[in-house]
This record gives structure tokens, sequence and C-alpha cells, in this order.
């Protein structure tokens, strides 16, 4: 999330400097750096008035378990993100734990693996070993030039569907990041996103919270529902029957929602078991 690259004897720390192939995959990582922002804005957020800290070792997770006390071959990035760095060169495969407290799903391939357990995972060359916790919301920014042309009111709100999870919730903060004192001056709104689950039915439900000086802006979300095998039966926004976009090659399940944040939010979907 913090790109602050240093040069180190004859490597320049500009990726225009590298090889066609190593500017490809800087793109990327930079790419998929603007796009985490609001997950990892509403972070700074929390650690502004809990002090949790961004990177998180996994005790946080299992506090009774002693062997996680120094282990540090993944962190948690926030609540929802589990991360296994690799610090080798040429190295083919990692030791990756999950923390029983949840399922985890690959970010790139969506491959669900069971929480408690550990695996041998193979590296690609294109990214970090990444995870994301079964049942947990993560907003993503559309893509962007520039941290000022950042618009916290056009999102894609990704969702990791697990039938382990009945219901979950997430708070996002935004405001206009420029504002000294935000929060403590009512310049701010918190967003809220819920999902409940049942072998029928998976629901989602939208609030928000406005602080008495900000002006929000109405949503314009992208709900994207992972692992959904077979095509739901039914998609309601606020009662009212939606177009299904399932790709099945994916499993995800794709529902554009404009959002007046005075009112709440309600998509329902009826499953296909």
């Amino acid at each position: 999330p913090i790109y602050r690259p240093h040069a180190q004897e004859d490597v320049p720390s500009e990726p225009v400097f590298r090889s066609e192939k190593a500017k490809a995959l800087a793109k990327q990582a930079i790419e998929l750096r603007y796009k985490l922002l609001p997950y990892n804005y509403n972070l700074m957020f929390e650690n502004n008035q809990t002090g949790a800290p961004l990177m998180r070792p996994l005790f946080f997770e299992e506090a009774a378990n002693s062997q996680l006390y120094n282990y540090s071959k993944t962190y948690l990035w926030g609540d929802n993100i589990l991360v296994a760095p690799i610090l080798e060169a040429g190295q083919k495969t990692t030791s990756v734990y999950f923390p029983k407290t949840s399922n985890w799903f690959d970010f790139y391939s969506d491959e669900l693996y069971k929480g408690g357990h550990s695996i041998n995972y193979e590296i690609k060359e294109n990214s970090i070993p990444t995870f994301v916790r079964g049942g947990s919301f993560i907003p993503m920014a559309k893509p962007m030039q520039s941290t000022k042309t950042y618009n916290g009111s056009v999102l894609e709100l990704h969702y990791y569907f697990d039938k382990e999870v009945g219901n979950s919730d997430y708070q996002m903060y935004n405001d206009n990041g420029s504002t000294v004192n935000a929060f403590e001056n009512g310049n701010y709104e918190i967003l809220e996103f819920k999902s409940e689950s049942n072998q029928r039915y998976l629901e989602f439900e939208f609030n928000a919270e406005i602080g008495k000086h900000f002006s929000s802006e109405t949503k314009q979300i992208e709900l994207v529902i992972h692992n959904i095998s077979k095509t739901p039966k039914q998609i309601k926004v606020d009662s009212k029957q939606q177009e299904i976009t399932h790709n099945t090659e994916t499993k995800t399940v794709r529902i554009p929602v404009t959002w007046s944040t005075k009112n709440s939010k309600t998509i329902r979907l009826k499953l296909n078991q």
C-alpha cells in the first residue's frame, strides 16, 4: 500500500528503467494498490481511532495458540486479507497457515481453503500469495491515474460468499481526502454493509452514517459476489427484480446498485441449490 522504492547500487528505483517484463509486473502491482485504496483508507481510520495496526500478526486471530507468537510467514492486512510475503529469490513454494477462525479464498483464483490448516502453496510470478476471509467485504476503487481523481462514491464491493458464515458486516470510512480532522468535525460518512444468508437466500443491507457537515453523494456500487456456483433463481434490489449477470467460469455474480445514502438499500438473492 505504501510505494516507497529505494535504489540499490546500479539498480534504479523507478520501474521505467527496468526491463519490459519488470515494468509490466510493476504496472499490475501499482494498479492493484490504487484499487485497494478504499480498503486501506479505512484501515488508516481504524488505526487513528483504535490504534490497531494495519499489519497484524496471526495471534491477533488465535490468541491461545502459542505457536503463532513468533510466526511470521504470513500476516493479516486489516481483518480480512491474509498475505504470505515471498522473501527469497527463486522461491517456488511457500507454507501458508490459515487461521482457524475462518475459511480463506485465494485473492487471484477464488480457490477456497479451510481454516486451521497449512498448505504448501505454489508461487505465481506476477503476484504475492494473498487470501481473503470467507464472508468478508472488500471495497475497491475504479482505475485511476492519481489519488486526485479518486471517487469514493463509485466503487466495486466484493463479497466472498461462504456457506459457513451466516452473518457478517463491514464498515467503510470515507471523507473528501483533504480536510484536516474531518471525522472530529463531522465531515465524513461511514458506509455499513451487512450480509445474512441461509440455504435459500443471501441478503445484503446497506446503511450509512453521515457526518453533520458532510455532503454525501449518491453511490454507484457494483456488488461482486464470489463463490456462487449456480445461477441464482432471482435477484431483487429493494423488491424490484433485476437481470441476473452470472459468470459460471469465475463463479461470480455482478449487481449494479444505485444508492442514495439517505435511505437503506436491500439486495436479495434467491439461491439455486
